[in-house]
């Protein structure tokens, strides 16, 4: 079979660029005995690479070691812990629980499970809640991350993809105003509604 000489075929356009997941999520720790033990008993999660180093980039930069725990589908979370860096304060209850980690299981046989599980361990853990499409268990790490257990309760479809569009787009505009708030927002996204079906039906 005949092939196409090098020079006859057609030039390679640039690589389409598209993040794969995530590598790792790093955080900080002031407890790494703590840590190690809550990541890999309580949710087994092994140790699998660790980084020991003085200073870094700058001069000033404080000497770490940066160590990883396997989440599972490539996916690591990563925690630094700091010589000499003294602790700093705990977020407010509302950043607490906003700056959270949520791990992902396909049934709500397995979320039961793992609720179990971590109260076994001794962790304070939330009854299961239901927002929207999924349903969690909330806990947190020694280092007070939030960490949550989620299943789905149904795929996400193209309908929401578009309605996430809408209201991010919506959001985006009333963030910028003087006095934002979610009424507004709802107002915003009504006249982008009414402008897309408008849009729709010409």
């Amino acid at each position: 079979m005949a092939t196409a000489s090098p020079s006859a075929r057609p030039p390679a356009g640039p690589p389409v660029l598209r993040v794969d997941g995530v590598d790792h999520l790093a955080f900080v720790t002031w407890k790494p005995r703590a840590t190690v033990e809550f990541y890999t008993q309580a949710l087994g999660m092994p140790l699998v690479h660790a980084i020991t180093a003085t200073g870094w980039v700058t001069e000033d930069y404080p000497d770490f070691v940066h160590f990883f725990f396997d989440m599972g589908a490539g996916n690591r979370i990563a925690f630094f812990y700091y010589f000499g860096l003294p602790e700093e304060d705990a977020p407010s209850d509302l950043m607490h629980r906003s700056r959270h980690l949520a791990f992902h299981v396909d049934t709500e046989e397995e979320l039961l499970a793992w609720r179990e599980r971590l109260k076994s361990h001794g962790i304070r853990v939330t009854r299961p809640l239901a927002h929207e499409l999924i349903e969690s268990v909330y806990f947190d790490d020694p280092n007070g991350i939030q960490l949550e257990i989620t299943r789905p309760l149904r795929p996400m479809s193209p309908v929401d993809a578009r309605d996430a569009e809408l209201t991010v787009r919506a959001l985006a505009d009333v963030a910028e105003s003087p006095r934002p708030t979610v009424e507004a927002l709802w107002r915003r996204k009504a006249e982008l509604v009414r402008k897309d079906t408008e849009g729709a039906g010409r």
